[in-house]
């Protein structure tokens, strides 16, 4: 699937160059590229991606820079950077093996896989932004972000919370890094993390617009709640018997990453709703 999202948005890549793009987005484009080449080469020698992830890291990268601009690259790059920090230490935790995604063979490299699951749709909204120049694209790109970001942050910082987690559909107790539990530290974190976004955003933009603020903090919880609620219905408990979920996706990161990326899209299109509305 990666392989086919990179394909695709090379082919929208070099469509825009041709048939859309002025001599300023030949110049950022062309930039973008080598800019996130360096950069995903960079992080695969220091572990932070796999060998196949380069390839998404570059396309993904490029169309963030290329047609996104300077803005919502320093968002991803914070993103990025923030959640290689949080999971640091991923690869030596003690935490419970439900699904089998923390077992031994879990890796701390984000696979190609996983780069598009938190960027499909940020993609997709700035191809829409760049071509339309429509303000809400723009703002549906950044909530996904903040949906990725909240998620991020109340995974890797609600997973080592070692009381109190439960099960968002129901609230029976479970163990801290189960499919769909939260527990209050991963909450604070997902708001934490979402509100980043949203302060850096106008940071980055020098406008003090609240709107633009509000509906990204405000969406990128939701979205992260809508993950936690699509990962406890489909995917706690990894039983194939009952979930065709799981028998779908076959293993348990194909189906996080699935889950990751139907809760960043709500983060975005619910975003579209709320900037048409507010």
């Amino acid at each position: 699937m990666d392989r086919i999202l990179n394909f695709t948005f090379i082919f929208i890549l070099i469509v825009l160059f041709i048939l859309e793009g002025n001599s300023g987005d030949h110049i950022r484009i062309a930039a973008a590229v080598v800019i996130c080449g360096l950069f995903a080469v960079i992080a695969f020698f220091l572990k932070w991606i796999t060998l196949d992830a380069v390839t998404s890291a570059v396309v993904f990268g490029t169309v963030v820079l290329g047609l996104g601009g300077w803005v919502m690259a320093g968002l991803v790059l914070l993103f990025f950077l923030s959640g290689t920090y949080l999971s640091r230490d991923r690869e030596w935790a003690d935490l419970p093996d439900h699904t089998g995604f923390f077992s031994g063979r879990f890796k701390f490299r984000r696979n190609g896989l996983q780069v598009w699951a938190n960027g499909f749709w940020m993609a997709f909204f700035i191809v829409g932004w760049f071509l339309l120049d429509m303000e809400m694209f723009f703002i549906a790109a950044v909530a996904t972000l903040s949906t990725a970001t909240a998620d991020t942050w109340a995974t890797e910082i609600g997973s080592r919370d070692h009381v109190n987690t439960v099960l968002i559909t129901n609230f029976r107790k479970v163990e801290p890094g189960t499919e769909g539990g939260v527990s209050w530290n991963g909450i604070l974190a997902a708001i934490s993390g979402a509100v980043l976004i949203g302060l850096v955003y106008l940071l980055l933009t020098g406008t003090l617009q609240m709107r633009d603020f509000g509906i990204i903090a405000f969406c990128g919880s939701l979205g992260c709640i809508v993950d936690s609620f699509l990962g406890a219905v489909y995917q706690y408990g990894n039983d194939d018997s009952l979930h065709w979920f799981n028998r779908y996706f076959k293993t348990p990161e194909a189906a996080n990453s699935a889950v990751n990326w139907a809760a960043s899209g709500f983060g975005g299109w619910i975003a579209l709703l709320f900037f048409q509305w507010i």
